[in-house]
């Protein structure tokens, strides 16, 4: 048996967990309603995991979201939240999978390039906040202001999408920059 499946599945949801937490500081001025921020940067990890692990990645992050929302929904019955920890993971994946499959791009994302990661992201934060605000109504968790809180879901996740693939993308720059210089032989 391997073990790389189950690791990455950690690895995703040690990274969504810990993602949140970070998040959680900007909750002051970006959290829009509950379960709903502005500026939502997991779900560029979650993006992230599941783009670059496909199963596992998704595992790891529906793990972690299960037990993150534990916290945030208080009072909510375990197999509401449950539910809400698939429906989410689920629809993150529809969208990933829906947009490589209109954009044309290969299951081992070898065709991938930089311009189509936002065009993925908005495709993927359109269903992830219209299907996740939907299971809020119909699970009785919210009442009201459908189309207000999937479009904030929408454009929060977007932004933390934005922000997360950005800082990749800076480390990749300057991880490369740094591998082609030059190293001074301190002999």
């Amino acid at each position: 048996m391997t073990f790389s499946g189950p690791l990455l599945a950690l690895l995703a949801g040690l990274t969504f967990y810990l993602g949140y937490r970070v998040n959680e500081q900007m909750d002051s001025w970006a959290l829009y309603a509950q379960g709903i921020n502005l500026i939502f940067l997991p779900a560029g990890i979650k993006h992230l995991s599941i783009l670059l692990c496909g199963k596992w990645g998704a595992l790891g992050c529906l793990v972690g979201l299960f037990i993150l929302a534990n916290e945030f929904w208080n009072g909510v019955p375990t197999e509401h939240i449950a539910l809400y920890s698939v429906v989410s993971t689920a629809a993150t994946w529809m969208g990933i999978a829906l947009s490589m499959r209109i954009l044309g791009i290969d299951k081992n994302l070898q065709n991938l390039q930089f311009i189509h990661l936002p065009v993925m992201d908005l495709i993927t934060t359109a269903i992830h906040g219209f299907t996740t605000n939907a299971f809020f109504i119909l699970a009785g968790m919210k009442s009201e202001n459908f189309i207000s809180n999937a479009l904030a879901m929408m454009f929060g996740d977007f932004t933390g999408s934005f922000i997360t693939l950005m800082l990749l993308w800076l480390g990749l720059v300057v991880f490369k920059k740094y591998k082609s210089t030059p190293q001074l032989d301190m002999d």
